[in-house]
């Protein structure tokens, strides 16, 4: 979706409301662990703040992944909201990125859907887990820790201590 600010730049108009949704067949995000399940909805704002133009964004999509720690599928809900400054494309060779987060558009036009799946990809989590408290594998024979236990018995040695373990055995 692109939105077109002329309208807004044209007028004395504060603030201009913008929603939508990005199906599947359009998310194209290149990730493997990730799934996106429905479309990805987003809404958002632009108000005009003194001579600049701010920009509101929320995201909600739900994506599926196996836990990190038991390897599970999961299903997770989240919500996501980007402010940037709304800036000319023209403007971005002159200015230093670094500085705040800055939209740009071109030829008072907004690609939104760049915008908000850049927002996605950041708000993935580095960690996803079936549930707080999941307990994991077990790393010698693979049982799923939250539906039984096993008899192994796994040593927890420091591995910058592992080859010290047998300094002292007189083989």
């Amino acid at each position: 979706m692109s939105i077109d600010l002329s309208n807004l730049f044209s007028k004395d108009e504060t603030v201009y409301f913008f929603d939508g949704e990005i199906v599947g067949s359009d998310v194209n995000l290149n990730l493997k662990e990730f799934e996106v399940l429905d479309p990805i909805k987003y809404k958002g704002e632009i108000c005009k703040v003194n001579r600049e133009y701010i920009i509101n964004i929320s995201t909600y999509y739900t994506f599926k992944t196996n836990c990190d720690r038991c390897l599970n599928s999961t299903i997770k809900n989240v919500k996501s909201s980007l402010s940037a400054k709304l800036e000319d494309y023209k403007k971005m060779q002159e200015e230093d990125e670094e500085e705040e987060d800055i939209i740009y558009y071109k030829n008072d036009v907004l690609d939104i859907e760049k915008y908000v799946l850049m927002e996605v990809l950041s708000s993935l989590p580095m960690k996803t887990l079936c549930k707080e408290d999941c307990k994991g594998l077990c790393p010698l024979c693979g049982t799923d820790f939250n539906k039984k236990s096993c008899d192994c018995i796994v040593e927890n040695i420091d591995p910058r201590f592992e080859k010290l373990k047998n300094f002292f055995d007189k083989n």
